[in-house]
């Protein structure tokens, strides 16, 4: 490891690297506002979903991952703590909270987890299952939020020594009530949340939810969350976009909030989910975009030495030289595109620009971050690239596309955006 590196984990972080003995990670108050306690000692939850690029999240500030069990051990040697999930049933894959043997077998899966690992001195928190509530009745989350409940009073007993959360999607807005009436026993609730971060402490207000929360996934604006194409797939915003938007709801719903004990920022890694680039913040290539430099600044108060390219307001333009096509977005089966992308460096550095098309997947029905396969570039189809500006021949199968553009700077940063188009006769 870098000797910098090193140094900055003995000063800044809790010196989990190193302890032989489990955290007491208990919750103070103080009138309307909580705080995590780390054996006695304040601790803020600066923090990451997954568990890759560990070295730049410490290097970045940050001092937390929200995985597995099986990263205790990786977080325990950079001076991380570990927001460890649990394993739950969900309804919307066919999990029956009335069936007892099925509930029991979790249960005894709960038991084994926590018994093995409550120990380690990267452990800061459980977390019960993620999401749960997708896609239920508020009959089915009345059997389901009892269970919750269940098994966080058992892994208390179990553990004593670490407080028990489950993270909830966007429908905390209203479902918060319910948490309140049915789970006396979690300690705070995970709150997963994208554009609503901007509304997010107010939201918790009028759901009448007094106790703390972890904001447990926060990132871009959801693909439920923008303008959709005429065919009805959804808008990525560009990189630079996302960035400011990871700022501002940092700033409204984290720093500063009295019931916010920290939280994790989605996703610490790159991951298809809709297309290659919607929720990554490094590209496939482990290339930083811009948020990660947002993240460094909010959570050390310095930014990056290298700042990473930004993509500009007109994005990408794309336009044709068929005289026949109208529609700004849908064109014919190979027809030629010209592309030029809008994308400067704040340090003035030299870009490298690279482009590809895709098959667009957007509209499939997965939810709640459930695995999809990528989507590889179709090769042959950039005609020319030179400076900010490519040209295309579109595929001769009909159907929807993506046209993406990655704009680097040469010390490991880059800037992405894309262009949703149809190919039609």
């Amino acid at each position: 490891m870098h000797k910098t590196l090193l140094v900055f984990i003995v000063l800044t972080g809790f010196a989990v690297a190193g302890a032989a003995e489990p955290l007491q990670v208990k919750i103070g108050r103080n009138g309307d506002a909580y705080q995590l306690l780390l054996n006695g000692k304040p601790y803020f939850v600066k923090g990451a979903v997954g568990a890759v690029h560990l070295d730049e999240l410490v290097s970045a500030g940050g001092n937390s991952i929200r995985a597995g069990v099986e990263s205790l051990d990786r977080a325990q040697a950079l001076g991380l703590t570990v927001l460890a999930g649990l394993p739950f049933g969900k309804q919307r894959m066919g999990f029956n909270y009335s069936n007892a043997d099925a509930v029991e077998r979790q249960r005894e899966q709960i038991r084994r987890i926590v018994v093995q690992s409550k120990d380690h001195p990267a452990l800061l928190a459980w977390a019960i299952g993620n999401e749960l509530e997708l896609v239920t009745t508020p009959e089915q989350r009345v059997a389901l939020w009892k269970e919750v409940d269940h098994v966080a009073a058992m892994i208390h007993e179990l553990d004593p020594r670490h407080p028990v959360i489950t993270p909830v999607g966007d429908a905390y807005r209203h479902i918060l009530h319910e948490l309140n009436q049915y789970c006396p026993h979690l300690d705070a609730v995970g709150l997963n949340s994208y554009v609503d971060m901007l509304a997010l402490p107010e939201d918790v207000a009028r759901e009448g939810w007094t106790r703390p929360y972890l904001v447990t996934e926060f990132g871009p604006r959801g693909h439920w969350q923008v303008a959709l194409t005429p065919w009805h797939l959804p808008i990525e915003d560009t990189s630079t976009v996302k960035a400011d938007l990871y700022r501002k709801a940092y700033e409204h719903a984290v720093a500063g909030q009295p019931q916010c004990l920290g939280s994790y920022v989605f996703h610490w890694a790159q991951h298809h989910e809709k297309t290659h680039t919607w929720y990554g913040m490094f590209l496939e290539d482990g290339s930083r975009t811009e948020s990660v430099d947002v993240m460094s600044f909010l959570w050390s108060g310095k930014w990056p030495a290298h700042r990473a390219p930004r993509i500009g307001v007109g994005g990408i333009a794309v336009h044709t030289d068929d005289p026949e096509t109208h529609d700004p977005a849908a064109f014919p089966p190979q027809a030629i595109l010209h592309c030029k992308v809008d994308a400067s460096d704040p340090d003035g550095d030299a870009l490298q620009i690279s482009w590809d098309l895709r098959r667009d997947v957007s509209g499939n029905a997965n939810t709640g971050g459930d695995r999809e396969a990528p989507t590889p570039p179709i090769v042959g189809l950039v005609r020319s690239a030179e400076g900010h500006s490519a040209g295309f021949q579109l595929p001769a199968q009909e159907g929807p596309y993506r046209i993406f553009v990655y704009v680097r700077d040469g010390h490991g940063n880059a800037a992405t955006a894309n262009y949703p188009l149809l190919v039609k006769r």
